[in-house]
């Protein structure tokens, strides 16, 4: 009976040092880091042909023949980048990346990703270029929406097109612009929010 009540406050004492480490793994962010990247590294590398590549519609870009040299280089530039992959990979982490699909295409996958961040800058530029000229209003609204409309999160891309809405009078298109800013993960969402608010008061 002595020898098996030992046993068990052992065993009672084993267990709860156990337990102990186990929640101090689960509850150190280090420690499970460590642990993650450990293992996304470790993670062969996987087919990503079937991933949902950028594919832009015919037609879903003004692209004309111009005489302006300034819309002409940016027209180029766009053209430039839709000649490569481009994912949006935004929210995903590359340890992330690498547990999905492989360690090894890391680097290839975050430039598919930069493709899309120089994407939305250059049609960013595009619109407000386009707009700044007042005489191509359309065209400038055509970028700035497709730009939106692919998940771009530059406040000028917003503000632009909001402040094109208000002048054709259709502060309902600014909400929609406000709803969209809401409901999305963008790390500068509260500012673009602020922003086309201000522009709907002022209106």
């Amino acid at each position: 009976m002595p020898v098996l009540f030992i046993c068990f406050i052992v065993f009672i004492f084993w267990f709860r040092v156990k337990s102990k480490q186990a929640d101090n793994k689960t509850n150190n962010p280090r420690e499970e880091f460590i642990r993650r990247e450990h293992e996304a590294n470790l993670t062969r590398k996987k087919d990503i042909s079937g991933l949902n590549y950028l594919v832009v519609p015919e037609n879903a870009l003004p692209f004309i023949t111009t005489d302006n040299e300034e819309e002409a280089k940016l027209q180029d530039e766009a053209k430039d980048i839709l000649s490569r992959k481009i994912l949006d990979l935004s929210g995903i982490t590359n340890t992330e990346l690498k547990l999905e699909y492989g360690a090894a295409n890391l680097d290839i996958l975050s430039e598919y990703d930069q493709n899309f961040s120089q994407l939305l800058r250059c049609l960013d530029k595009w619109g407000n270029f386009l707009y700044s000229q007042k005489h191509d209003i359309n065209c400038a609204k055509q970028v700035l929406e497709y730009a939106i409309s692919i998940g771009s999160d530059i406040t000028g891309t917003y503000t632009t097109l909001a402040s094109i809405y208000l002048e054709e009078n259709e502060p309902g298109k600014v909400q929609s612009l406000i709803d969209k800013a809401e409901n999305s993960s963008f790390f500068m969402k509260d500012s673009i929010v602020l922003k086309l608010k201000k522009l709907v008061q002022e209106f």
